[in-house]
């Protein structure tokens, strides 16, 4: 199980609240590491992905979400990791230069043998084991552990926070777009993908001529 990220996450959600929607993903690579090994396998590579989004966009504040989303997972790695290596509490080297093959493995298993975003015919030719999914998961809670060890060290009170409960006409106007989305697809996109959530509220605040406070 993963142990360590779920507890760091849970030590630090109460003022890192955005990484609080991870347990989510973590909850579905627990669940599918037996039945459904692959699907366990492509939420690995979405959690160590989606981290260091984050990462990205609470350290850098000159990375734009057309640059986020042009990286792969190990291209989002290195980066986080990069940025990370430049803050008071540095990550060492060589966790970034094995981290980066790892994870680079990851994502290549999950193109080959994804079943959600690359859907694939039946039966796939190739078809990951339990065991398989098992270590991947066990790697990823390392990975995710180490990388958040770090981002929850650096001082970040400096820095002026969107907070979600504060915008909720906003976060309506935008479930409201997207009433199928099987989750709220605000808080989605505030955790998943906060330089758009960002710039989507500041195109919401101009429409409804709201001017910040």
């Amino acid at each position: 199980m993963m142990t360590l990220t779920r507890n760091i996450i849970d030590k630090h959600e109460n003022i890192h609240n955005e990484f609080g929607y991870y347990k989510n993903i973590i909850e579905k690579i627990e669940e599918n590491v037996s039945s459904n090994p692959d699907i366990s396998i492509e939420c690995s590579k979405s959690l160590i992905e989606g981290i260091c989004k984050t990462i990205l966009v609470r350290l850098d504040d000159s990375i734009t979400k057309k640059e986020i989303n042009s990286f792969d997972v190990q291209e989002l790695f290195k980066n986080a990791c990069w940025r990370l290596s430049t803050t008071e509490n540095p990550i060492e080297e060589p966790f970034s230069r094995q981290g980066y093959n790892l994870v680079k493995r990851m994502g290549e298993i999950r193109n080959d043998r994804g079943d959600i975003s690359h859907g694939k015919s039946s039966p796939k030719e190739f078809v990951s084991t339990k065991q398989s999914a098992k270590m991947i998961m066990g790697v990823t809670d390392s990975i995710a552990h180490y990388l958040l060890e770090h981002f929850f060290k650096i001082d970040l009170s400096h820095k002026e926070d969107i907070k979600y409960e504060e915008n909720f006409d906003f976060n309506d106007y935008l479930d409201e777009a997207y009433l199928d989305f099987s989750l709220s697809y605000s808080e989605a996109l505030f955790y998943q993908d906060r330089v758009a959530y960002e710039e989507q509220l500041r195109d919401y605040k101009d429409e409804q001529g709201i001017e910040d406070e």
